[in-house]
């Protein structure tokens, strides 16, 4: 009996997406490093920064962003990376960067960058994506991870909605999903990015430009 147990939780464990169980991510925030002067500077402006530390047995896999929004309990989705462009992880730890800078009135101007190179000085756009500057929502963490195939790995959101305000501490600790957070506190008008991690193919004849540490 004990032995059909453990095989029935070895399959279901095998059969669980290998992404699910392997990505972690932690998270920094670059601007605390800085001289005083910068960070005033970089809070005049308006100007939100994390760097996102992610670690799993990637292997090479191929790697795509995405991005979700949420808008009156309705998800769309929407790819961030072409076809074109593989980005090809193959180390344990991978870092990227989400900085966001105020653009126009009412608009955020949110870039993710990477560093292909170990002893690159400068990273590389993998995209910048253009979002509505709600009046409560910062650059955020998403510490809890779903169900599905995409890991959610930042967000631009509000907090729990409170008297007088919103409660970011509360959201981050809550153990809640990005997807529930309109369901579970009535968050609304909010975007989140996900990596979703799969084998590397390509069609014959098909040109495409491979991003990866081990070019």
């Amino acid at each position: 009996m004990k032995r059909k147990i453990f095989g029935a939780v070895l399959l279901l464990l095998l059969s669980m997406p290998i992404w699910a169980q392997q990505v972690k991510v932690s998270y920094e925030y670059p601007a605390h490093s800085l001289s005083v002067p910068l960070q005033e500077y970089f809070q005049m402006q308006g100007v939100q920064h994390l760097r996102l530390t992610i670690r799993g047995e990637f292997n090479g896999k191929r790697a795509k962003l995405q991005k979700v929004s949420c808008h009156k309990g309705v998800f769309t989705k929407r790819e961030l990376i072409p076809d074109l462009v593989h980005l090809i992880l193959v180390d344990s730890v991978e870092t990227v960067d989400f900085m966001a800078v105020p653009y126009k009135e009412d608009s955020l101007r949110i870039t993710c960058f990477y560093s292909p190179l170990d002893d690159s000085a400068a990273n590389m756009g993998l995209f910048t994506d253009t979002v509505c500057m709600g009046r409560n929502n910062i650059l955020m963490e998403t510490y809890t991870p779903g169900d599905g195939h995409e890991t959610p790995i930042m967000s631009y959101t509000s907090g729990i909605p409170v008297e007088g305000g919103t409660y970011f501490c509360g959201l981050r600790d809550s153990g809640v999903e990005p997807r529930k957070w309109y369901e579970k506190y009535g968050i609304d008008d909010y975007v989140y990015y996900t990596l979703r991690l799969e084998e590397d193919k390509s069609s014959e004849g098909t040109i495409y430009v491979r991003i990866t540490k081990d070019n």
